[in-house]
């Protein structure tokens, strides 16, 4: 896997991490900052930190040769950073600007990626003045969609801001809860989808290698914030049978294909094998201690230092 890569490119060089910033996913991206700079340090790395909230002029006067991106969520991952390290020519991790920016907008996002074959549940979007009538809103969705109902964040991530709603109230309180959370960003809003249940699944990607599939079992009936971040009892367990994994696989390949993304990505499904869905694409995954691409790379044999130094490795420029 990591063999792909010259894994000597920027050893030597000054390099950034990119993490904090503005998102409602702000303390994990500062987690995930902290695994990158305390790995790369562990390689004899020259790095700098840089919360994204507050250190953009520290980026443009160091022009680290490299930046290390680890912000989940908000202007981190929807394109708007990758622009801002375009205009400077400094290489980054992850997706480009139009990938990421479409990644982000989950409504165009699984548009794009059901055009191609990709399985997404039956939805609908509300956008930001129509939330101004919660009740108006829920007798809208009811015509299109049977509960239970996921409402979510169109442009959220870290399974902030998202509500399963198994009647009219629920919902309703739902939709009142994400309107003070909606921005005036185009992608803002509140993406409505039927539930489906059965198992959730996770297909991590380094560049354009699968690293395997992963069956989350969350200790509640829903993986949420809590039971991604805090639980001690959530499991995970790495998926062997090709029955299951070869579609998703599949599938995750022709998501990315379909967006543009390159990098270490990660792609979520819900649902039996046979009537699954995909749920998203997630540009910069998680890398704290319970993030699941690090735990498919270590089921490879991949120790977490190599791995970031691999995914440090990979930083370019669309504009090349």
């Amino acid at each position: 896997m990591i063999d792909k890569v010259d894994i000597e490119r920027f050893r030597g060089k000054p390099v950034g991490v990119a993490t904090g910033g503005t998102s409602l996913e702000r303390e994990i991206s500062l987690k995930t900052g902290e695994a990158f700079e305390k790995a790369l340090k562990g390689r004899g790395y020259d790095v700098t930190v840089y919360d994204i909230a507050s250190d953009l002029e520290e980026v443009v006067s160091h022009r680290p040769a490299a930046m290390l991106l680890g912000l989940h969520g908000g202007r981190g991952e929807s394109g708007v950073l990758q622009g801002f390290l375009e205009s400077l020519e400094i290489p980054y991790t992850g997706s480009g600007v139009l990938a990421s920016a479409l990644a982000m907008d989950k409504r165009r996002a699984r548009m794009i990626c059901a055009g191609q074959g990709v399985p997404v549940a039956p939805g609908t979007w509300i956008n930001p003045a129509q939330l101004e009538s919660p009740e108006k809103c829920a007798a809208a969705v009811e015509h299109k969609l049977d509960y239970p109902v996921v409402a979510k964040l169109n442009d959220g991530g870290s399974s902030v801001g998202v509500h399963l709603c198994r009647q009219r109230q629920e919902f309703i309180e739902a939709l009142a809860a994400l309107r003070e959370r909606v921005t005036s960003s185009p992608s803002s809003g509140v993406l409505v989808e039927n539930c489906v249940e059965g198992p959730e699944y996770t297909v991590g990607f380094f560049e354009d290698e699968a690293l395997g599939v992963i069956e989350v079992e969350p200790a509640e009936t829903f993986y949420d914030y809590k039971a991604k971040y805090e639980s001690k009892d959530t499991g995970y367990e790495v998926v062997t049978d090709e029955a299951v994994c070869e579609p998703l696989v599949r599938w995750a390949r022709t998501a990315l294909s379909s967006l543009g993304c390159r990098g270490v990505v990660r792609v979520d499904f819900k649902g039996e094998v046979d009537e699954a869905v995909m749920l998203e694409v997630n540009t910069i995954p998680g890398m704290t201690a319970t993030s699941l691409v690090p735990k498919l790379a270590a089921h490879r044999g991949v120790a977490f230092e190599d791995f970031v130094e691999a995914m440090l490795a990979t930083a370019d420029l669309e504009s090349k």
